[in-house]
């Protein structure tokens, strides 16, 4: 009986994904910005959500014993979302240092700060400032959309109805425009809408900005992650 040896070929040795990087004021940017308060507005509201409600439970069964581990579970969930964070930040383009914990079990949680610096932004921090930064985004480009097209849509309005850009030039500069209303709202609309358009990647680039800066402040491990250069 002959024994053979198989010996294995090497592969190549694996190569480690491309760190994104931040793209410049573009269009392009304005649409990686709003894809990431986008996303992580829905993954914090559902955080604090979820979060909220186990230390609520937890910490009202505390004195039976059984909030210790329920707290536990809301400290390990909380180190899922902010896993899932860092990766959101990785996408954007600002990767941080995944951070070493303790332990992995609930109980063990309990005594991991950096734990609970991760439950503080799922719910304290992260839940109001992405409501604010979303919402300025969203508002931002709709509002845009809604001036450029108002000249469309605008005559839908009955005009005893509305307080346009007009009303400033009526009520206060005191001209009349009774016979050219509609024109010139159309047109100051219009100039508003392209402001708007105009500045919406600066502004995108902003929220998304002091969004990832405060959760890399409160979810990086020790060190830095290794950035792509502008």
């Amino acid at each position: 009986m002959t024994t053979q040896t198989l010996s294995r070929t090497p592969g190549p040795p694996a190569v480690a994904p491309p760190l994104r990087r931040v793209p410049l004021l573009s269009w392009r940017s304005a649409a990686n910005d709003l894809a990431y308060l986008t996303a992580g507005f829905f993954l914090t509201l559902f955080s604090f959500i979820l979060l909220t409600t186990l230390f609520v439970i937890g910490l009202s069964t505390l004195v039976l014993w059984i909030g210790a581990p329920i707290l536990g579970f809301m400290l390990l969930t909380a180190t899922g979302f902010a896993r899932e964070n860092r990766e959101l930040l990785r996408r954007w383009g600002r990767p941080v240092a995944e951070p070493v914990y303790r332990g992995r079990r609930p109980l063990s949680m309990l005594a991991d700060p950096k734990a609970w610096l991760e439950t503080l932004h799922g719910t304290l921090v992260a839940f109001p400032l992405r409501i604010t930064t979303f919402s300025v985004a969203i508002t931002w480009l709709a509002g845009a959309l809604g001036g450029l097209t108002w000249f469309l849509w605008g005559h839908f309005i009955p005009q005893s109805e509305y307080d346009g850009l007009t009303w400033l030039l009526v009520h206060v500069a005191g001209i009349d425009l009774s016979s050219s209303r509609y024109l010139v709202e159309s047109v100051l609309m219009f100039a508003a809408g392209l402001l708007l358009l105009v500045t919406a990647p600066l502004v995108t680039r902003l929220c998304a900005t002091i969004d990832a800066g405060v959760a890399r402040a409160l979810l990086g491990g020790f060190g830095s992650a290794p950035e792509v250069q502008r």
